[in-house]
């Protein structure tokens, strides 16, 4: 296997981002975000261990042990490299990006550092140290700031390593206050914070760390003030986590509202920061195809938006309603937790109600909407058994259901929504979401090709006779061919739908092969 010696060489001779050393892999160079494997052994907790003490400080190591994670500037013959050691479930993981040449002392003779046994068998002896190695490690700055957010001054160009001048911005921020507002000035989709920790801004669906920043439990509480009210500390210390909305203090005349989860983790109290946005974005703003918007038709039924999570459902899920709004005279009831967009009324009527504000759960507000006259309702997330099957009797009562599902296909969905009742009821309920389901929209967010933003690559599967059979005789794993066949319908293939980013230059050919359901076909597609 390669010295680390060698691997950073690699790391600075290819222009790569980072090398990487994680448990149970072998080391992987980074570049543009792809790994590559450097070959070798994975890793053993005991090797990552033995390159942990080679260059960890025991500055360092105070703060490892403390926080979890510890930063600091490691030289070797192959130059001077900014590292960063993390504590893992599952181990220790190191990674190495390049630093500046000037944050090593130009004058000073350079001694070569022992080269650590990280990536030797685990039961190789020890490295021998040098009897008096210059110190290498440079440990981050103390805290100079008090208030929401603990700021540490930037430490001399450090914090600057592949830094887009944006998170420059959220670094200058001197309170959580600042944070959150600018979060709304960079249209940031993210912000989480972790007590101990440095905050995370997620922005074009990379998280990035703003250094200088150490979030303070307290500080934390007190910024939400009366929003965390008894009830909810009380569900938090019961179940660990708790969903809540959150409005920044008025800023001249706009309002700023955060959907926002707290949980306690192994490091403490944390917490996950999602704007509210006041502008419903449209269809075509998301540039999703035409067939989202033909979902509308449908009198009455179940319309389900599926992908993992931070693709874009909800975002879908109230464009389509934004969609509905302004096309059709209907009453909507939304059911949110917590309510993310704020409609106002266009042709439409729109009632809007939080989860743990207006109403109990979502099973018990579905049950209620039969009573409230509406045409459409909008239930955030199908997320357990009661209510599945209240929107699936709603569906069954005339209302046209849209709600989104963790899931990556139509099969998977479908399967899942089935699964989760008892084995004694799932051929009735196979029988009734063959009968209401009316289409199942499956999207993925990936970077545009210029790396300015995201775009979504959507599965559009209408249910027609064919697939409504395959529901009923658990063949849902034969819709590949039932979609391709199914254009007529309104039907759009997830490959289909990459081809046609690949064509207009929004994806490059790569990454679209590399998320195809098939990448033959992709390939036969695109070379046609």
């Amino acid at each position: 296997m390669l010295s680390l010696t060698e691997m950073l060489r690699m790391l600075t001779g290819t222009g790569a981002d980072s090398l990487q050393f994680r448990p149970g892999q072998a080391p992987l160079l980074f570049s543009g975000g792809e790994p590559r494997s450097l070959g070798g052994a994975p890793l053993s907790p005991a090797a990552l261990s033995k390159l942990m003490d080679a260059v960890v400080g025991a500055d360092q190591l105070a703060t490892l042990v403390a926080r979890g994670q510890a930063d600091g500037i490691y030289e070797d013959e192959a130059g001077a490299f900014h590292y960063r050691v993390r504590r893992l479930p599952e181990g220790l993981a190191v990674a190495f990006r390049p630093a500046p040449r000037a944050t090593a002392p130009s004058a000073a003779p350079r001694i070569p550092a022992p080269q650590p046994a990280a990536v030797a068998p685990a039961d190789a002896p020890p490295p021998r140290r040098a009897p008096s190695p210059p110190k290498r490690t440079r440990p981050a700055a103390p805290s100079t700031a008090s208030g929401p957010t603990a700021v540490v001054p930037a430490d001399d160009g450090l914090q600057a390593i592949d830094e887009p001048p944006w998170l420059s911005r959220f670094r200058q921020c001197r309170s959580l206050t600042d944070m959150l507002r600018l979060m709304i000035v960079e249209r940031a989709s993210d912000l989480v914070l972790s007590s101990g920790r440095a905050p995370r801004v997620r922005k074009i669906g990379d998280y990035r760390a703003v250094g200088g920043h150490t979030v303070r439990e307290k500080a934390l509480l007190d910024t939400l003030g009366d929003v965390m009210t008894p009830a909810r500390m009380a569900r938090l210390e019961e179940s660990g986590s708790v969903d809540l909305g959150f409005e920044l203090p008025a800023d001249g005349a706009e309002r700023h509202r955060f959907r926002v989860n707290i949980f306690r983790s192994m490091s403490g109290l944390a917490a996950a920061f999602r704007p509210v946005w006041g502008e419903v974005p449209s269809l075509e703003e998301l540039r999703l195809p035409a067939q989202i918007a033909d979902l509308a038709d449908f009198p009455y039924g179940l319309v389900l938006v599926c992908g993992p999570t931070g693709s874009g459902k909800s975002t879908t899920l109230s464009a389509l309603v934004e969609h509905i709004n302004g096309e059709k005279r209907r009453h909507i009831l939304t059911l949110e937790d917590p309510v993310e967009y704020l409609f106002a009324d266009k042709l439409s009527i729109i009632h809007q109600r939080e989860v743990g504000v207006h109403v109990d759960s979502f099973a018990a507000g579905l049950r209620d909407a039969l009573r409230e006259a509406p045409d459409v309702i909008l239930v955030g997330e199908m997320r357990d058994l009661e209510t599945i099957a209240a929107a699936v009797t709603a569906a069954e009562t005339g209302h046209l259901v849209i709600s989104t599902l963790h899931s990556g296909s139509a099969s998977q969905a479908i399967d899942r929504m089935i699964d989760i009742f008892p084995e004694h009821q799932q051929q009735q309920v196979r029988q009734q979401v063959a009968d209401v389901l009316r289409a199942v929209v499956t999207q993925r967010l990936l970077p545009t090709q210029d790396g300015g933003g995201r775009v979504p690559v959507v599965e559009v599967v209408r249910v027609n006779y064919a697939i409504a059979n395959m529901i009923r005789e658990r063949r849902t794993h034969h819709f590949a061919t039932a979609i391709q066949s199914g254009r007529k319908d309104g039907m759009l293939p997830f490959d289909t739908s990459l081809a046609e980013l690949v064509r207009r230059g929004e994806l490059s050919r790569e990454a679209a092969l590399r998320v195809a359901r098939d990448a033959n076909h992709l390939r036969t597609i695109l070379d046609g």
